[in-house]
């Protein structure tokens, strides 16, 4: 099915873990520009487009192809504004400015840069394929929720799952999945009518498609950078082993 799906990548100009974030180096190009590069090169994007504040990032958004039609308003520029606010804001902004009306949004992290052009189509493939109003990225969670547990005041600690509930085998287990934000793609007329301080996807009307664990590193600190590094490193040298 081919419908009009605009990227939009959030890339606000404040970050206090490592400052100038979205536009540091990494693997010889700027963060954001790994994210740019994937919506590019996606068969189901039509427009990839930069939301930021900063005019610095705008610039280097532009110069690896991307779209920056508007800088965002400080109020959707705050450690508060949700991503909904973002989106919802890009959507006023195109259809006021250009009547453009896409079917769908995809909301493509900078700081997700080894999320790749296959699991962009393919989330996106989802969310046309289901009746849910949105479809996102999720990987296995690494701890399983049936060996968590709680601690009590006076140290005792407690089960989440009881003891008769829980497989006397590991791999019978069930296994259980978190979500990334490696690619959230949510239909149009589902965005617009939500509350923009709700999270951007709804846990009752969404598919999520599966990804490994690398590719859904979100980075947030010097050491993501580094280990961002290290694994585009090795996807290098073996895309050239293949070549």
């Amino acid at each position: 099915m081919t419908q009009n799906v605009v990227a939009i990548i959030p890339a606000r100009g404040g970050s206090k873990g490592v400052p100038g974030k979205n536009i540091r180096p990494l693997a010889g190009q700027p963060l954001i520009a790994h994210t740019i590069n994937a919506a590019l090169q996606s068969r189901s994007i039509h427009r990839v487009i930069v939301s930021t504040d900063d005019p610095k990032i705008a610039e280097v958004a532009r110069r690896f192809g991307a779209e920056v039609p508007f800088l965002r308003p400080a109020e959707f520029a705050t450690d508060t504004a949700t991503s909904l606010c973002v989106v919802q804001h890009a959507m006023r902004w195109l259809v006021e400015n250009e009547n453009c009306r896409p079917a769908a949004i995809a909301v493509l992290a900078p700081t997700s840069p080894l999320r790749t052009v296959a699991q962009i189509d393919a989330t996106i493939d989802l969310l046309w394929r289901s009746e849910s109003d949105s479809a996102l990225t999720i990987c296995a969670v690494e701890d399983h929720p049936y060996f968590i547990y709680q601690q009590e005041a006076d140290g005792v600690l407690s089960e989440l799952v009881p003891l008769a509930d829980k497989p006397l085998r590991r791999q019978d287990l069930p296994t259980f999945y978190t979500h990334s934000q490696a690619v959230v793609v949510s239909r149009c007329r589902y965005l617009a009518q939500c509350d923009p301080q709700q999270a951007i996807f709804d846990f009752r009307s969404m598919a999520g498609y599966r990804i490994d664990r690398d590719s859904a590193l979100d980075i947030d600190t010097l050491e993501d950078f580094q280990r961002a590094e290290q694994l585009l490193r090795q996807r290098q040298e073996q895309a050239l082993k293949v070549a």
